[in-house]
């Protein structure tokens, strides 16, 4: 039995990263919300589990954790310092939310992790 959480729907993430080492980041794509949590894979096929939970009208914490394990051959996370990884990293900040009515949903913020800050922003397309 699922229940209809208010951030169910599937959104299209965008992001841009402050990083500027020799790794190519490639964390954009559409993920599904269902029941406050996500599992999808990005386009390096490394597999991501997030979950949302709304604080106040106007933020969501969100808690990523992004697993290389079976991502391209050629794709690699970094740890706090800057080190390449294939173990998984977790991620944590809080979003700004934003709605108008039920179907126009936005979150966006920044993750700092390390000495790199990357921009997100999650847009609801559909239900």
């Amino acid at each position: 039995m699922s229940t209809n959480h208010p951030l169910d729907g599937t959104y299209r993430i965008t992001t841009t990263t402050s990083y500027k080492g020799p790794l190519e980041k490639r964390s954009d794509g559409e993920t599904e919300i269902s029941n406050s949590q996500t599992h999808r894979r990005d386009e390096a096929n490394c597999q991501w589990t997030s979950t949302f939970e709304i604080i106040s009208d106007t933020e969501v914490q969100m808690t990523s954790v992004a697993d290389p394990a079976e991502a391209d051959i050629d794709f690699l996370l970094t740890t706090p310092n800057g080190s390449p990884t294939r173990d998984p990293v977790t991620y944590q900040t809080i979003l700004k939310f934003s709605r108008k009515g039920d179907d126009e949903i936005q979150m966006s913020g920044q993750i700092e992790y390390g000495q790199d800050v990357v921009f997100i922003t999650m847009r609801k397309i559909n239900d």
